[in-house]
């Protein structure tokens, strides 16, 4: 397994897939779980999370949420042959990019020590401008948060 078999093959087509299954309201934080992102790119699940995209600092707390949540996503057992990822997803207003929010859920994810079988890859910001990967750096103008 390479890190591009990580990378996700068509983000757009995975921000359609996810706004089909759920809305992205303002201020709602999703975890998105892909099963082979690099070919197949199939959504497992959708889980809007109980808390807000904007988080003022990082918490234990938020790190342990994302641990629990890890744990209860219906993750395939990896091997080499299958491979899944989980992608945050930040809805919120402003502008589309790197800011305090992303980066206290970039910590959070870092110190939540899920040990799954997925690995978390990426955050997507949607605002009212549109959406962009803050990994890929993938973006587009549709869908927006509402």
């Amino acid at each position: 397994m390479s890190l591009a078999d990580l990378d996700l093959r068509n983000t757009q087509q995975l921000m359609d897939d996810v706004t089909a299954r759920i809305s992205l309201s303002r201020g709602s934080a999703l975890l998105v779980l892909v099963d082979q992102p690099a070919t197949t790119q199939r959504v497992l699940a959708v889980r809007r999370l109980d808390v807000p995209a904007r988080q003022p600092e990082w918490s234990r707390d938020l790190s342990e949420l994302l641990y629990d949540e890890m744990h209860a996503l219906p993750i395939p057992p990896r091997d080499p042959h299958i491979r899944a990822v989980v992608v945050t997803v930040l809805a919120r207003e402003g502008l589309v990019g790197w800011g305090r929010a992303e980066k206290t859920w970039a910590r959070a994810w870092r110190y939540s020590n899920h040990n799954t079988d997925a690995l978390d890859r990426d955050i997507i910001v949607v605002t009212e401008h549109g959406w962009a990967s803050l990994w890929s750096h993938a973006g587009g103008t549709r869908p927006t948060a509402a």
